[in-house]
């Protein structure tokens, strides 16, 4: 992996965390790097870097909470 790169992971990470699919098609687990990445160039690249980066960003977060069982009903606020 060469270059800037958008990334997320959860500490401790929960079981399942790295096969948890996430947003845009683009983004991928590094078990090397325990680590979910978006190549900076991906998010230039789309029709909407905007949505694009929010997909990302979004997705790893549900798969962190989801399966790191999080309440998320009093940690989120409705949008």
């Amino acid at each position: 992996m060469n270059g800037a790169a958008f990334y997320a992971y959860a500490a401790p990470e929960p079981v399942g965390f790295g096969d948890r699919p996430v947003r845009p098609e683009k983004a991928f687990y590094s078990k090397q790097m325990s680590e979910f990445f978006l190549m900076y160039d991906e998010v230039r690249a789309a029709k909407s870097p905007r949505d694009a980066l929010l997909e990302f960003c979004q997705s790893t977060y549900e798969a962190g909470a989801d399966l790191g069982q999080w309440d998320r009903t009093n940690l989120e606020r409705p949008v």
